[in-house]
């Protein structure tokens, strides 16, 4: 993420106050691992109902991904599957966790 980050920053810099720059590699670790998925995606669901409307005759590409590190081998859970979908009428990509086998 942090390349990610530094490889896009100008284009970031229209949506996001940097002034510290990209966060480091182990930054995001620290933000991501306290939030409950359960929870986010719950609230990422009611803000994505909130902002789309039925949409249109369009082509939404869909693509499904694995994680890597995304396991936890305390809780014998395995990785992290998403699935993702762009649409290109809203500009936005909605992704939702799949399963985890």
């Amino acid at each position: 993420m942090e390349n990610y980050g530094l490889s896009k920053y100008d284009w970031l810099e229209q949506f996001l106050a940097l002034p510290e720059g990209i966060p480091s590699a182990d930054t995001f670790p620290r933000v991501f691992e306290p939030i409950n998925p359960k929870v986010f995606e719950r609230c990422f669901r009611r803000w994505v109902e909130s902002i789309v409307e039925v949409p249109g005759t369009q082509v939404i590409p869909i693509e499904g991904l694995t994680i890597n590190g995304s396991y936890d081998r305390e809780q014998g859970e395995s990785a992290l599957h998403l699935v993702s979908a762009w649409s290109i009428d809203l500009s936005s990509c909605f992704t939702c966790p799949k399963t985890r086998r």
